[in-house]
């Protein structure tokens, strides 16, 4: 599967590289005719025409070594890179102007200056890079969560090599063989979260998105209940197995054995075997967040109105802030806050473990039939979903999608079992499966997980979309919500 690192490389290199070239064209274009004096004069036509093929020809030519980690690529690596790209560049380029007839396919000294001048730059522009995305990603919130399983010894070889991708952050490690007394402490600038004792409960209740597991055993046959458990929580799980170390070592030295075309990861120096939950691809990612974000700003559009109507009964009603924020569990446990207008009295969460008893819904979700602590005002803006509007606003921060599984409760969430943290494995909506599928009619929580799993597991944007229209039937046809 496409990693994290890999999907935001792709378009880190793409801007960085699609700058440089800009700025090649620039000096090229001052070094020809400012320096030289060489190029004939053209009209803004056959400028515009040329800088087309150009982009053109630097899209078809994006490919070279883009997967290997750029914060890891030596200076040679990326001067060979460099090389190949606009040697590729120049001829992809010169074939575009010959199609198309161009104009200026008469200026050789403009055609072979770009590429020239991009060659210099490119390397410069990658250490640039290099350093922008080892120092702001993890400010920025976009690194991937991990914690390692294993053991002191191995720890020492791992965690760096881990640490080298620019897109991960280690939260904690557990090592098996530690005594209570090494918690807390560190292990190459990571702290010790548990032992054998403890580390399943806290893989379960700490924010992971992958686990990197590398324990001392041929088989690995004894760890398959621990591995299971991870998979059924929506984690990547990375298992090294050192029976496969052997073999390879058996085969073929390391160097033909990284060359080899493999299903497996190589991580420390040894095999790993990645399994996990369907990933979306990359296009599939930026459709859903595009999706996102113009049905957001839709939504605040017409959200607005309807709010400062709605706002004067319900603060005549009951007195308190307009709008309710709740911290709730995310994707992979991520904590946010979510935002809705305030249906209930401000004491509601306060009187909730009072009605405890008269839950309706088996499990972990609280639903109860004429709620005292919903107001008059609250029973309506229920019954026509308004009090969910604040939340377009939360899928314009990105914290929300307009399609996914309901984000729930910290009180929820601590009572999980490890299959429950599957539906938590996409970023949560607004709307789901669960919302158009007769929310009110269903009383058990696992039917709840077992249809936001199905929603995971068989995702499409087509599916997004009918989940909406659905959505829309359902709020007002009246149906759903109590």
């Amino acid at each position: 599967m496409t990693s994290k690192r890999e999907k935001l490389q792709y378009a880190y290199v793409f801007f960085a590289d699609l700058l440089t070239m800009a700025v090649s064209v620039l000096l090229a274009w001052l070094i020809t005719d400012g320096l030289f004096g060489v190029l004939i004069p053209y009209t803004s036509t056959d400028w515009l025409q040329t800088l087309c093929l150009l982009f053109v020809a630097f899209v078809v030519t994006f490919f070279f070594d883009q997967d290997k980690n750029i914060v890891t690529r030596s200076e040679n690596e990326e001067i060979g890179l460099s090389l190949r790209f606009n040697i590729a560049l120049g001829l992809v380029y010169a074939g575009c102007m010959l199609l198309a007839k161009a104009t200026m396919l008469d200026s050789r000294y403009f055609a072979v200056t770009v590429p020239a001048v991009n060659a210099v730059l490119l390397p410069f522009s990658h250490a640039i890079l290099k350093r922008l995305l080892i120092r702001f990603q993890r400010s920025w919130g976009m690194e991937t969560l991990v914690g390692v399983v294993t053991t002191s010894d191995r720890a020492e070889r791992l965690i760096p090599e881990i640490r080298k991708d620019w897109s991960r952050r280690v939260v904690g490690v557990s090592l098996l063989e530690a005594t209570p007394a090494a918690i807390s402490t560190k292990v190459c600038g990571v702290e010790v979260k548990a032992t054998f004792d403890d580390f399943m409960d806290w893989i379960r209740r700490e924010a992971l998105d992958e686990v990197y597991v590398d324990v001392p055993m041929d088989s690995g046959e004894s760890f398959i209940p621990y591995l299971d458990e991870m998979e059924s929580m929506g984690l990547t799980v990375h298992f090294r197995l050192p029976l496969l170390d052997r073999i390879e070592e058996a085969c073929c030295d390391e160097t033909s054995a990284a060359r080899l075309s493999r299903s497996l990861g190589r991580c420390a120096g040894g095999n790993i075997v990645t399994m996990g939950t369907v990933e979306l691809q990359l296009r599939d990612q930026i459709a859903k967040r595009c999706m996102d974000v113009v049905g957001a700003v839709i939504g605040c559009i017409i959200s607005i109105p309807i709010i400062a109507v709605v706002a004067i009964p319900l603060k005549l009603e009951s007195p308190g802030p307009l709008f309710f924020k709740q911290k709730r569990v995310g994707r992979n446990g991520r904590y946010f806050y979510i935002h809705k207008l305030r249906s209930m009295y401000v004491d509601a969460e306060a009187r909730k473990k009072e009605l405890m008893a008269q839950n309706e819904m088996n499990g972990l979700m609280f639903k109860m039939e004429d709620d005292p602590r919903v107001t008059k005002v609250g029973k309506f803006i229920r019954r026509t979903s308004i009090d969910e509007l604040p939340q377009f606003f939360d899928v314009l921060r990105g914290d929300m999608s307009l399609v996914g599984t309901r984000p729930p409760t910290v009180d929820e969430y601590k009572q999980y079992e490890s299959h429950h943290k599957r539906r938590l494995s996409m970023k949560p909506g607004i709307t789901g499966l669960w919302q158009v599928s007769g929310r009110s009619d269903i009383e058990d929580f696992e039917e709840v997980v077992k249809l936001d799993v199905a929603y995971i597991d068989n995702w499409s944007l087509w599916g997004d979309v009918k989940i909406l229209f659905k959505t829309i039937y359902v709020v007002f046809a009246g149906k759903g919500a109590k």
